[in-house]
């Protein structure tokens, strides 16, 4: 195959010859899909880069619904053909059903001359029109098996009565006919950009509406006597190619024609620009908008769905290579410690524990609590370090709590397991890796979660991993497995490039940058508290409804516009994770902006979301502009 020498590095989009494209393709996006999602109406997929959404709409292209056809009998090939049968893509008797018309935005349509004149929106139209035109006709000859668009001489074109409303595309009969007409009309539309003159589009401007819509709902394919390609759909991608006007334009004008076809359009969610920071899933009979992200955590299963399509692609991945024998992904990621992989610092930390025990011997409320503590130091493990943690977490807590309300009397052992929970053991951990260097970050599940539901993260993140597995391969020294060690040491380098390379990537990258950091600073000094309040940790800040108010209020000026565009473009970009936060009857509702999980492991933080703390618009501007200085002593006594 084509591949370079990492098959982690290729990008399904791209490069990828059909039949590997299905091979590599997997079909657990297809169930996260709405039931009603190849119905007539307007579909919109957003999510930042590397989402997948390129990928899902080259699923029904012709060329790759033939080659799911044609490599139905593979093994590896059952559950896409199973899936795409199902939904009445493919029939088990003939084939594709469906004629996926794609289109990408990626260029032309931003060459038209900006304005919202009839003439320079007739231009846009037009191209738009004669370009769907010319993509169904060669869509269909791919469909039919012929190795050239002059092979439809024998297909005839009929119409519904709806062709008398059809002004600007000709209703002939000859589909060879038709395609000559879009080629002129293509040529027409980049000869009057060419116009120094500036003359109006006399021609051009009668394209009033999307009428190529209209022609691909109502034309009928006729081949030997029998229709064809029945079924179809028009997915157009990168929306958010297109000037701010049209883009509006077009998604307005195609959801009033009230299609009777499928249209899916895809578009990064960088589009949406400050109306990100408010925005919801709107839903309606003829608009509806998905984000891919939000996919794989609908229907209350959370990381689960995503964790079952991560491996799913890994794995197909990883069967496309043959410098390490194939399977799965996770056979090679040893998912738990063993001794010798955190020796030392077991040693060091039975020692900080014995001093921090023995500041607690002299109560007599923790005796008991004591004495177990102390049976555990005789056991050197990890087990038993573990749950050392976990009884200075509690011990740091009833602590607090004590000072607070007064209580003295002794507490049972039994109450040292009533209070533990596993959002506590979590906490443990994450206090390990970082007071000890024990490894945190590694094993499958982990590394599917550091992916953030976006596809191009976890293949970055595996990449890294196969290094390090061919480098193993190549020495031949010891079992091709990857320590949590080796693993951690791997996935940092590359959140760190992540991290790095912010402000080049970005248009606001340097404000980005430094209020990530910032970010990641102050929910580190919330998370290590010694009593684990927000356990297992805090990974994100809130603003409630009443500083996303002052936000938008523009009292702050050009700060506030500054902030406004610095977060939009991290949620678009994937660096931060907005989620709606519900009111309660203490407090109001608001916006919770976590941390990318990639960078969350950058700044040694949990890969839980949950934790978050409550900040104010000023304190976000502050670190936007001059970053953040942690002060502990400061959080400590405002508990």
């Amino acid at each position: 195959m084509a591949y370079r020498a990492n098959p982690f590095l290729e990008r399904m989009s791209e490069r990828t010859s059909d039949q590997e494209f299905v091979r590599l393709f997997s079909p657990k996006i297809l169930e996260r899909l709405a039931e009603d999602a190849f119905q007539g109406a307007v579909h919109m997929f957003r999510s930042p880069p590397g989402g997948g959404k390129t990928t899902l709409l080259r699923a029904f292209t012709p060329t790759a619904l033939r080659a799911f056809w044609n490599a139905r009998r593979l093994p590896e090939m059952s559950e896409s053909y199973q899936r795409l049968l199902a939904s009445q893509i493919l029939s088990e008797q003939s084939g594709p059903q469906v004629l996926g018309v794609l289109l990408s935005c990626a260029s032309g349509y931003a060459d038209l001359p900006p304005g919202a004149t009839i003439a320079q929106e007739g231009l846009f139209r037009a191209l738009l029109d004669c370009r769907v035109v010319l993509r169904s006709l060669r869509s269909l000859a791919t469909l039919l098996g012929f190795s050239s668009s002059e092979q439809l001489t024998d297909v005839r074109l009929e119409y519904e009565p709806l062709e008398t409303d059809l002004k600007s595309i000709p209703t002939v009969a000859s589909a060879t006919e038709l395609m000559r007409w879009a080629e002129q009309r293509e040529r027409a539309v980049y000869a009057e950009l060419d116009s120094m003159a500036g003359r109006s589009a006399t021609d051009l401007a009668v394209h009033v509406r999307f009428e190529s819509v209209l022609w691909l709902q109502s034309v009928r394919f006729v081949f030997n006597d029998e229709q064809i390609a029945p079924r179809r759909m028009l997915m157009i991608d990168d929306l958010h190619k297109l000037r701010r006007k049209q883009r509006s334009t077009l998604i307005q004008e195609l959801t009033e024609i009230r299609p009777t076809i499928a249209i899916w359009l895809a578009e990064r969610s960088i589009a949406l620009g400050e109306e990100l920071l408010s925005q919801g899933t709107r839903e309606g009979r003829d608009l509806r908008e998905y984000t891919l992200e939000d996919l794989w955590t609908a229907g209350g299963r959370g990381q689960h769905q995503f964790l079952t399509f991560a491996q799913n692609i890994l794995d197909r991945r990883l069967g496309a290579q043959n410098e390490i024998p194939p399977g799965a992904f996770s056979q090679y990621l040893r998912g738990s410690l063993q001794p010798d992989d955190a020796r030392d610092q077991i040693e060091k930390g039975f020692t900080a524990l014995r001093n921090d025990v023995a500041r607690y011997k002299k109560n007599a409320r923790y005796a008991e609590w004591i004495a177990r503590a102390e049976d555990n130091l005789t056991d050197p493990s990890l087990e038993s370090l573990q749950e050392l943690y976990t009884t200075r977490i509690l011990l740091a807590r009833d602590e607090l709590k004590r000072q607070m309300s007064l209580e003295l009397a002794p507490l049972p052992a039994e109450e040292l397991d009533q209070r533990d929970s596993s959002q506590v053991q979590a906490a443990a951990d994450i206090f390990l890796h970082e007071e000890l260097r024990i490894p945190y970050y590694y094993g499958i599940e982990r590394l599917c979660t550091m992916a953030t539901n976006n596809v191009e993260e976890l293949l970055s993140l595996a990449a890294a991993l196969y290094d390090g597995l061919r480098a193993k391969q190549i020495l031949r020294r010891t079992e091709l497995l990857l320590s949590p060690l080796e693993q951690e040491k791997l996935l940092k380098e590359v959140a760190k490039q992540k991290r790095d390379f912010i402000p080049k990537n970005h248009t606001e990258g340097t404000r980005a940058q430094r209020l990530l950091d910032a970010i990641g600073s102050y929910c580190k000094d919330r998370t290590f508290l010694p009593n684990a309040p927000y356990a297992p940790g805090v990974t994100g800040v809130r603003l409630s409804q009443a500083e996303l108010f002052k936000l938008n209020s523009g009292g702050l000026k050009e700060f506030a516009g500054a902030l406004k565009r610095v977060l939009a473009e991290c949620v678009a970009e994937n660096l931060l994770v907005s989620r709606q936060s519900a009111a309660s009857t203490s407090r109001e509702g608001g916006t919770v902006f976590y941390l990318n999980r990639m960078l969350c492991m950058h700044y040694d933080l949990p890969l839980q979301m949950g934790g978050w703390q409550d900040i104010d618009v000023e304190s976000l501007i502050e670190w936007m502009e001059r970053g953040r200085i942690p002060n502990k002593r400061k959080l400590l006594e405002a508990l």
